[in-house]
């Protein structure tokens, strides 16, 4: 997965420009509207560890928790502003287009073609968010994990097989799913390889590199002093319990699978994917065992893509995957070539990937689906410098209330509770309040939704671990009052309240629906 050195002087220059396109194709796209709730989701949470308050020791954190490690390394790299979020998110597409580039290098696809995939992988992967989003982490370090397993395999890469497990843990770290199921195809895979195989070498440095990632967590768990019994039930218990009400479909279930698995979800809206995917099934059938490194690819690209498809209908956000598609393109080229097939049928492949990239650019990066912004106008969007100059360069609208009015509903926040020198905690989805104020607000959590899809109701099985967990943290810190800022009625204190135990609050609304202060009391 290195430069040959003949071919520096015509690789390098092109890598080089494919990687500031993939950068700033994504800032572009980070820069347009915001959807609070996804938007700011680790922007105070990475700024919290530098002050020492640490996701699952201090704050329930059910996911996500390497992207606020990583978010909280480009704060102290590149400052505490709204340029170093987008900073991290836009060097992970570059990450993940970077790797691709290097993937297909090794299966001889002309440089011409690389370079167009990784341009269209490039414009349809981290920029339909533009912000950091677990999803998307967990997405990129799976398809860099099964690039290294194919090329590992191919090449018998000592290297890549011991980076194998530190490349998984980041992915699960980032989202238990898809991550779960792309180590479950992995498990069989690599069990089903090595008995054949007898390939004891790699398995050798494949060992080496599981042990050294566990050590490496273990050490994180720790010098950062994280109970294992709070990261067992925030990581694995709690977000085990939404899969099964999911799949079981509880009423209690945020979304039920079987709602999901109909003609419109599973093809409608995936048809430009399967127009690759489904060939590809048809030639690796057809053509099983003429190259083992052909049908390791075609095996491992075609599961991972149903394990995400899997994913995508089980958690039904907004399609993040759409990046599948020039990788799926190039996979089924890959097969072409191999098969000798008139180069002819690689134009139909190109304009198709051409025409799905400006599709998706569209719809996606510039009129913000996956932020619910697409019928919104964007005209209409403000300077979000004018709630600070750390938010500059973002151009503010979102889908919930006119622009002007949300930024004054949170400017008269910020002075209120800046103007507040009592440890305070604020319960908000504007995840951004460390950026404009040196300030400590205690999060009490990432997201605040309450269908037990982010944190236990009352009417959970771990209702009593969350609201002792919570009550510890407002007696650590030593809380004096809680804040509540939100759209119209988003957050409820009716809500809140019956998590706090044997706690008395004095309530003062600020801002009608919106903003709002309960000082803790003496109960009487």
């Amino acid at each position: 997965m290195f430069f040959k050195r003949e071919k520096l002087h015509v690789d390098l220059p092109i890598l080089i420009a494919v990687i500031i396109y993939a950068y700033f194709i994504n800032w572009y796209s980070g820069n347009i509207g915001v959807l609070p709730i996804d938007s700011f989701s680790f922007l105070d949470s990475g700024n919290s560890i530098l002050q020492g308050h640490l996701p699952i020791r201090d704050f329930w954190a059910f996911t996500g928790i390497i992207i606020d490690y990583i978010q909280s390394i480009f704060f102290l790299l590149f400052g505490n502003s709204w340029n170093s979020y987008l900073a991290h998110s836009s060097f992970m597409n570059t990450i993940a287009t970077t790797s691709l580039f290097f993937f297909l290098k090794e299966f001889n696809l002309k440089l011409k073609y690389v370079v167009l995939y990784c341009i269209s992988f490039a414009t349809l992967c981290y920029p339909i968010s533009g912000t950091p989003f677990h999803y998307i982490h967990a997405y990129i370090f799976s398809l860099i994990s099964i690039f290294c397993i194919i090329i590992a395999i191919k090449n018998k890469n000592k290297f890549l097989w011991f980076s194998l497990p530190f490349i998984s843990l980041f992915a699960f770290l980032s989202m238990q799913t898809p991550t779960a199921y792309i180590l479950i195809i992995f498990f069989f895979f690599l069990l089903y390889y090595f008995l054949k195989s007898k390939d004891f070498k790699s398995l050798k440095f494949f060992f080496y590199g599981v042990i050294c990632s566990l050590v490496l967590f273990l050490l994180f768990i720790i010098l950062t002093r994280t109970p294992l019994i709070d990261f067992f039930y925030q990581y694995l218990l709690f977000p085990i319990s939404i899969g099964e009400a999911r799949m079981s479909s509880d009423s209690s279930a945020y979304v039920r699978l079987v709602e999901q698995l109909n003609l419109k979800r599973i093809f409608g809206e995936f048809k430009f994917i399967h127009i690759f995917l489904l060939p590809l099934i048809l030639i690796s059938l057809k053509n099983l065992s003429k190259n083992r490194h052909i049908d390791t690819l075609n095996l491992i690209i075609i599961l991972s893509c149903l394990a995400f498809f899997f994913n995508q209908l089980l958690t039904a956000n907004q399609i993040y995957i759409f990046s599948l598609i020039p990788l799926l393109a190039a996979t089924l080229q890959i097969n072409l070539n191999f098969l000798k097939i008139d180069s002819k049928y690689f134009l139909i492949i190109i304009l198709i990937v051409l025409f799905t990239t400006t599709k998706y650019h569209l719809r996606f990066n510039l009129d913000k689906k996956f932020h619910d912004l697409e019928s919104t106008n964007k005209a209409k969007a403000v300077k979000a410098s004018e709630i600070n100059k750390n938010f500059n360069n973002l151009k503010w609208i979102s889908s919930f209330d006119d622009p002007e009015n949300e930024i004054k509903v949170i400017k008269a926040a910020v002075e209120v509770m800046t103007g507040d020198n009592r440890n305070k905690t604020l319960l908000t989805h504007y995840h951004f309040m460390s950026l404009i104020s040196d300030q400590k607000f205690n999060i009490l959590n990432r997201w605040y939704l309450w269908s037990n899809d982010t944190h236990p109701t009352e009417n959970h099985k771990y209702y009593k671990f969350y609201r002792s967990f919570i009550n510890k943290n407002l007696i650590e810190n030593k809380i004096e009052v809680i804040y509540l800022l939100g759209q119209k009625n988003e957050i409820n204190f009716e809500n809140v309240k019956n998590y706090f135990e044997g706690i008395c609050f004095e309530n003062k609304v600020i801002i009608s629906q919106r903003f709002s202060s309960h000082k803790i009391v003496e109960c009487k």
